[in-house]
């Protein structure tokens, strides 16, 4: 669900929200007893989304088979065909009758190129038709068409190409693509008139081979998102678990959709009328290095297992879906196909729909991400002040005992257990829970991992603007002199001076952001500006809350 990066950020909140609380207490007292792709320099192995192996059905345990079908007519020569719609470009071949490029046109790379779903330079046409028996394969069959490149625009129209072709068995097959001009998703319509001949013997894979590119400047974290994504018999899973650098997982059940993701982009094939029987992914990890430093790359395969029952002439349908993660759009598939983003572990998720669906209202009405990380950050606020507010009169109820604890310290130094008794006793008289500073604080903890998982995965944040010189919020500060993480520093420190008043932590205040600086100048900057704003509002709020007067010390006897 989370990669190394999110678990350590986790780890980081909860010492901001929670084990920091404890280093502002008084001293309690002693225990009783005891890119871009050219940049990038493979070093193991040097796989690219075109010599990635191809998917086969879950019946062969071997390696994928090689093409082996042939055209009938060797004569016909590759013939490609244009569609441009609304929201893409694509390229269709005859050569295996399918898309052999892809790219959409509303969105760029971290370096202003093209978002490719399907690289330039691919060669294998997608999605493709494999099977076990007979290492059937229509890759190399070379179709014939009589359609034309389509130029679609507008709203609700539609464009149809078809190829027709003949399998070495004399077998003929039809791949019908139907165009939309305003949609992310393409319609596919299947045809072979003989199964028993054709080589497809109870099942078929129609799969997206080739692998997806990244598109995002950070290359490490991009690949640390790719997953490969079904859903079956109602529940949806995610695969990223890579063995020996290889991904190969089998799934029997009723398939609704199969795909694959990168961070920010996925596909799926989802069987129209009847469902598939299963799924199948493989891929493969690889380490990679650049400017940046080594990381693992990845390329996964996905395809989505069709029954054929007895039939001896197959007729299926499928609705391709290649765009953003989107929440919205997904939505709208009524698959569940929006479940193929992260939104943290499920007890998390609750909040970070709820973090997702504010954002999204407020962005509605304020077109910057940036001032609507601001008002998350005060709604926050506005909302824990009540917890807040406790949590503050703990901690300076502790420090305002600290005169009288000192005296405790010294009459007892060479009895923990008597002094350990009466600070209790101390505590319990006064009212105050040396713990309640903390304990106020984990209510508020799944709220901040949604926070978190949102403004760092969700597709509203990549390449949100909110400066010229924070031109994209989902990246780290990209200044060169690391402002916002400067400032959030800064207000760290300020936030921490107000609340000290031990003098033995008086280094804390000063090494502490210090810390915390190297620690979140590699996170994105949404993320550092919301805690930025989260300290600035919590300086507000310890400025507005009355701090107690310090109890006078109590002279006690030493005898």
């Amino acid at each position: 669900m989370f990669d190394k990066r999110t678990i350590i950020a986790f780890v980081l909140i909860f010492v901001i929200f929670i084990g920091w609380q404890f280093l502002w207490q008084p001293e309690p007292p002693p225990p009783t007893a005891v890119q871009s792709a050219d940049s990038v320099v493979t070093t193991a192995p040097t796989e690219t989304a075109q010599t990635e192996p191809q998917v086969t059905p879950p019946a062969s345990e071997s390696a994928p088979p090689q093409d082996t079908s042939t055209a009938v007519a060797d004569t016909i020569a590759e013939q490609l065909l244009t569609v441009e719609t609304e929201n893409y470009r694509a390229e269709l071949s005859n050569k295996g009758g399918g898309l052999v490029t892809l790219y959409l046109k509303n969105f760029t790379t971290g370096d202003s190129g093209r978002v490719y779903l399907i690289p330039e330079a691919n060669n294998t046409a997608t999605p493709a038709l494999t099977s076990k028996a007979n290492d059937f394969t229509d890759l190399q069959v070379i179709y014939e068409t009589e359609s034309r490149d389509l130029q679609l625009s507008g709203v609700g129209n539609e464009g149809r190409i078809s190829f027709y072709g003949y399998l070495p068995s004399g077998s003929a097959i039809t791949k019908e693509f139907v165009f939309y001009s305003d949609s992310y998703h393409f319609d596919l319509n299947v045809s072979i008139d003989d199964l028993a001949s054709s080589g497809i013997v109870k099942e078929y894979v129609l799969s997206w081979l080739p692998g997806l590119p990244t598109t995002e400047s950070n290359l490490a974290d991009d690949y640390s998102n790719y997953k490969g994504g079904a859903r079956i018999a109602g529940s949806s899973f995610k695969y990223d678990d890579f063995e020996d650098n290889t991904l190969r997982e089998v799934e029997s059940g009723s398939a609704e959709w199969v795909g694959s993701r990168t961070k920010y982009f996925c596909y799926a094939l989802m069987p129209q009328g009847v469902t598939g029987s299963g799924a199948f992914l493989q891929g493969q990890q690889w380490q990679t290095s650049n400017s940046d430093g080594s990381f693992e790359a990845r390329s996964i395969s996905a395809g989505v297992v069709m029954p054929t029952g007895g039939k001896t002439h197959l007729e299926d349908n499928f609705r391709v879906y290649a765009g953003p993660l989107d929440y919205q759009v997904l939505g709208d598939y009524d698959v569940d196909l929006e479940d193929f983003m992260d939104w943290g572990w499920q007890i998390i998720q609750p909040f970070s729909y709820s973090v997702y669906w504010v954002v999204y209202f407020l962005h509605k009405f304020i077109p910057n991400y940036g001032v609507v990380i601001f008002l998350v950050a005060l709604l926050l606020k506005v909302l824990t002040y009540p917890l807040s507010k406790k949590q503050l009169k703990s901690i300076r109820a502790m420090q305002a005992l600290q005169p009288e604890m000192e005296e405790l310290k010294a009459k007892y130094k060479d009895n923990p257990q008597k002094m350990n008794k009466a600070v209790m006793k101390l505590y319990k008289e006064e009212g105050v829970n040396p713990l309640g500073s903390c304990l106020y604080m984990l209510p508020q903890m799944p709220f901040f991992f949604g926070l978190y998982q949102v403004f760092r995965s969700t597709f509203e944040f990549r390449q949100a603007y909110f400066l010229p010189i924070w031109p994209d919020l989902s990246q780290p500060d990209s200044t060169g002199f690391f402002i916002m993480p400067l400032i959030m520093a800064a207000a760290m420190f300020f936030q921490q001076k107000l609340s000290m008043t031990d003098p033995k932590h008086k280094m804390m205040v000063y090494l502490m952001p210090i810390l915390f600086f190297f620690m979140f100048k590699s996170l994105s900057v949404g993320l550092v500006l919301y805690w930025t704003s989260f300290s600035v509002l919590s300086i507000i709020e310890t400025l507005t809350i009355k701090k107690p007067q310090p109890r006078q010390a109590v002279v006690v006897d030493k005898k």
